[in-house]
């Protein structure tokens, strides 16, 4: 079979796409490679705790983990990707990608009312609060755009993808022709990219250009396997081109730093999920993915401020990481039940007919 007429093999198709199940997958990942990456990077650890029984191995491989951010923000353009807008106007996409974060805000709300209530019966001096800012930061902290818990910084970065990079990139897709929507698209997160050393950006947002490219690259896979089938031949060689230097900028820009991390980008993405079928594991990695947000929320509560001390007295590597995150999982899991209590879906409507 000649490489051109491969192109036309569903199979090329299906590299393009993620199952709900690989998404899952992928946010067990990712959740695993933040708690590793924050544990032992020891950021933001009180100072009396002992740490130096930790081995300079792991605290130097800690960094590389947090190759969670471009995982998570991958999935979410990849999802947005696949949105469909009855208009395609630019206050409707806005409106659409406003949505999408609203729902995610009402969790991290929440998630930040509980915070407080916690700094509030069991005060300590390195545990932030709400209560303590000014009405600025305060209203800042509230809808996300800077938050107070220093792990809390997603949020921000979650914001900018959904309200802004969002509506552009479906503008684009929605006006221009499927391969020169995808250069467009390219050129964006070149221009995005280029931001990296503007030295007026604020701190909330100084890594924005860094890892919104991985967006941009989720959200021309989806565009892609939507459309593939419908592609002729040579717009298929230059759309798959398109994608390959959408990698390349990323390996060299956003990554540039680490270039390993492009290994272990494309691996987790394209290999992970299939390795993890292949072992088993699937039911542990998508339990994992499904609690990712409340875990992402909650961990450095555990890990960071209430148990610190207790944890990392314990000098086990193992104890300190499988603690960290088993209790993040069930703490997860709890405020779950919580918020379903809080947050009831509306009853579906009873028919008026008989």
């Amino acid at each position: 079979m000649s490489f051109f007429s491969a192109l036309t093999v569903p199979g090329l198709q299906q590299h393009l796409s993620f199952s709900r199940e690989d998404s899952a997958i992928l946010k067990g990942y990712g959740i695993l490679f933040m708690i590793f990456h924050h544990v032992f990077g020891l950021y933001a650890l009180p100072a009396s705790v002992d740490t130096a029984w930790i081995a300079p191995c792991l605290t130097k491989a800690a960094p590389i983990f947090k190759i969670c951010v471009p995982i998570f923000i991958f999935i979410t353009g990849y999802a947005m990707g696949w949105k469909t807008n009855s208009s395609s106007t630019l206050g409707s996409l806005v409106k659409t990608g406003f949505s999408h974060y609203l729902k995610f805000w009402k969790i991290y709300f929440l998630c930040l009312l509980l915070a407080t209530l916690v700094s509030w019966a069991f005060p300590l001096p390195i545990l932030p609060s709400v209560a303590d800012m000014g009405w600025k930061n305060g209203l800042l902290a509230v809808t996300g755009l800077k938050p107070c818990y220093p792990d809390w910084w997603y949020m921000a970065l979650f914001a900018a993808a959904s309200i802004a990079l969002y509506p552009t990139c479906a503008w684009i897709t929605h006006h221009i022709a499927p391969v020169p929507s995808m250069a467009a698209l390219l050129g964006v997160s070149l221009l995005l990219q280029s931001m990296t050393h503007i030295p007026c950006l604020p701190e909330i947002a100084s890594s924005f250009p860094s890892f919104l490219p991985c967006f941009i690259l989720g959200y021309m896979c989806a565009f892609l396997a939507s459309r593939f089938s419908a592609l002729s031949t040579s717009q298929r060689l230059g759309a798959i081109l398109l994608l390959a230097l959408e990698i390349l900028s990323i390996h060299l820009f956003s990554f540039s730093k680490a270039k390993t991390l492009t290994v272990i980008f494309l691996f987790t993405l394209w290999c992970l999920p299939w390795i993890t079928r292949k072992l088993r594991l699937t039911p542990l990695l998508t339990l994992l993915g499904t609690y990712s947000a409340l875990m992402w929320l909650n961990h450095r509560f555990i890990f960071g401020y209430h148990f610190s001390w207790d944890l990392y007295g314990t000098r086990s590597i193992s104890i300190v990481f499988i603690v960290t995150l088993a209790s993040s999982l069930l703490l997860a899991i709890a405020m779950q039940k919580l918020f379903n209590r809080m947050i009831r879906p509306n009853p579906p409507a009873q028919s008026k007919t008989l």
